[in-house]
């Protein structure tokens, strides 16, 4: 009888081997996401101080053109600690409780997932009375694979002195000290790239626990290093406090470049709010709220020409700035649960666009929502929302269904609960839509829309000195004079009639009294006329109304003044063309006026015809 093969008397569903791998997959990002992830649990004991300490080992001076190397990872807060149980239990994997939906953490696997991916054991230390009298656990990947069925018992083991040499959360009564050793999956090298990646991601995903006045609290990234009798010490200005990384750009201070690290870069767009009741898998009624925030880039900074703020002559134009620079890392929707962020989607984005960086939107929801919402168990996606991006009720109605609201009530009686989020999606398309047409407006407004090729003269300050040498010809030209005050403010209610922002009104108005302008010209959200531009008059001033509703809009004047990367000679070609089916269409309008009529269409064109003479010799 031959030696009978032990694998042959396991008869485990999932061997050990294959679940230790698994659990190595688990589907973090990047090294700082499986940081937040203990960050979470400090978090959820109430801590009021986190601290995340990289320790490097000294680079091998035997080896040429060797770095330091990061030796291990530890992140200490002064929460409440843990007792023995709950420390044994913190390293079993789903060992949460799905119940508890005002904490961060729910699924129970964040804390050993999470070390898993990253390291090959991981240590905790815990206390409630000091840290000599603390309790150390811990995973070891290794004895896993080797059949280890049980997390180890819990031991009387206080704070290695190491630690306490380089940790502040040491010194107070209560705390937990996790540490990750045994390193070979970290992505970065270095420590300092680990906490630059960290503490941009943290000051994101943390950015209303770190600015809440009322119940704040600080994160610090600290760099150490392993001296070679094995204590630890800090570098020299190595300890950072994380700051508020916005998405939205409304808090300050923050993270953001200079000018624009102490004020806001962003203003408040517009906000809604969404009140949801729904039975969960168990039958139990929950109720929560949806919160949505629009936000979009203030004048001062995507308009050089008119920003209270002095730009450097080396940005050609607001993308190559540092704040510009920060916008397009924080391009998206950001998706927050209860206060911590779940993630950045650019599923709204058009990633073919530059200037999709001056919009922002976040959308904030109850933890009771996490089943609508798709929230899945390592809090970095909420598929179930994202998935709408792009919706269209269309895509999802049966043959019989021709409304929204047929589509909607299905969507409800069978539980479905897109029927929560379908107005949600369907009003952030339309926000952001709109925060599009203002930023164009926001940019073209100040230069009115185009240059003189030569000279780089304003469109708006050329008909002006072409108006004031034709002599008092003209209505605008025998008005009353209107005091300054009195006409920038009767400028700004006539843009704000045709729909323009308060903002983007106020400083039009400003900008055409103080250089004497004669004409301004605007493009404007339109109404239901067929005329592609329309003209007004305040004082001396001729407004110049092109409605953005209208073909011609698109086909013309977008193209012409389209400021992305797209091809030049594309757009030239669509923009002649445009231009020959205006001339094609006036020529159609001749044509079809009866015979009495068309002397005087032939005056009005030659009329035309002769200003446009006086006004296009100033390409001459």
């Amino acid at each position: 009888m031959g030696v009978i093969d032990q694998r042959e008397l396991d008869f485990a569903i999932f061997p050990s081997t294959l679940i230790a791998d698994a659990l190595r997959d688990s589907g973090y990002k990047d090294t700082d996401h499986a940081l937040a992830e203990l960050i979470d649990n400090s978090l959820d004991a109430d801590a009021g101080h986190v601290e995340v300490i990289v320790v490097d080992a000294p680079r091998d001076p035997t080896i040429p053109f060797s770095r330091a190397r990061t030796n291990e990872i530890a992140v200490a807060d002064d929460g409440t600690g843990m007792d023995q149980r709950t420390l044994r239990r913190s390293l079993r994997f789903g060992d949460g409780t799905r119940a508890a939906r005002t904490r961060i953490g729910r699924f129970g696997v964040g804390l050993p997932n999470s070390s898993m991916s990253q390291c090959r054991r991981v240590d905790i230390w815990t206390w409630q009375n000091g840290c000599d009298n603390a309790w150390r656990c811990y995973l070891d990947l290794d004895e896993i694979k080797r059949g280890a069925t049980e997390v180890s018992e819990p031991v009387h083991d206080s704070v290695p002195q190491r630690w306490r040499s380089v940790v502040s959360a040491t010194e107070e009564l209560t705390g937990t000290l996790v540490v990750w050793s045994r390193l070979d999956r970290v992505k970065w090298q270095g420590g300092k790239t680990t906490l630059q990646h960290t503490g941009r991601l943290c000051g994101r995903l943390y950015r209303h626990y770190i600015s809440d006045p009322r119940n704040a609290c600080t994160i610090t990234l600290a760099l150490a290093t392993r001296n070679e009798d094995g204590s630890y010490r800090l570098q020299d200005d190595a300890v950072n406090e994380c700051k508020p990384n916005d998405p939205l750009y409304l808090m300050y201070p923050s993270s953001n470049a200079a000018p624009f690290h102490d004020r806001p870069m962003f203003r408040n767009f517009s906000e809604r709010r969404w009140p949801v009741t729904f039975s969960d898998d168990n039958g139990q009624v929950q109720g929560g709220e949806i919160r949505v925030v629009c936000s979009m880039a203030l004048t001062d900074a995507i308009n050089q020409q008119r920003s209270s703020v002095r730009w450097p002559s080396s940005y050609r134009n607001p993308g190559d700035s540092p704040w510009g620079k920060d916008a397009n890392r924080n391009l998206g929707v950001s998706i927050v649960r209860g206060r911590r962020e779940l993630e950045l989607s650019t599923a709204w984005v058009n990633n073919h666009e530059p200037q999709e960086r001056w919009w922002s939107v976040e959308v904030t929801f109850d933890p009771s929502l996490d089943e609508v919402f798709g929230v899945v168990n390592n809090k970095q996606h909420a598929h179930g929302f994202v998935n709408g991006a792009g919706f269209d009720w269309r895509d999802i109605a049966y043959d019989d269904e021709r409304t929204y609201g047929s589509v909607l009530d299905r969507l409800r009686e069978t539980g479905d609960h897109r029927a929560h989020l379908m107005e949600v999606w369907t009003w952030i398309k339309e926000q952001i839509s709109a925060m599009r047409d203002e930023r164009k407006s926001i940019v073209r407004g100040a230069r009115g829309g185009t240059r003189h090729p030569d000279t780089g003269t304003d469109v708006e300050q050329v008909g002006t000195d072409v108006i004031n040498t034709q002599g008092r010809t003209g209505t605008t030209d025998h008005a009353d004079p209107l005091p300054p005050e009195e006409k920038e403010a009767q400028i700004a209610q006539s843009l704000t009639d045709q729909q323009v922002t308060p903002e983007v009104a106020q400083g039009r108005a400003h900008q055409t009294v103080i250089e004497g302008r004669r004409v301004l010209f605007q493009s404007v959200p339109g109404t239901d006329t067929q005329a592609f531009f329309h003209v007004k008059s305040v004082g001396d001033v001729i407004e110049v109304f092109l409605n953005a509703h209208h073909p011609v809009h698109a086909h013309l004047f977008d193209v012409l003044d389209d400021d992305s990367d797209n091809d030049l000679s594309d757009r030239l070609n669509k923009a002649s063309f445009s231009l020959k089916m205006l001339l094609i269409a006036w020529a159609r309008y001749e044509d079809k006026l009866p015979l009495d009529q068309k002397s005087a269409a032939e005056d009005v064109r030659m009329d035309w015809g002769r200003e446009a003479r006086d006004f296009l010799r100033t390409y001459e």
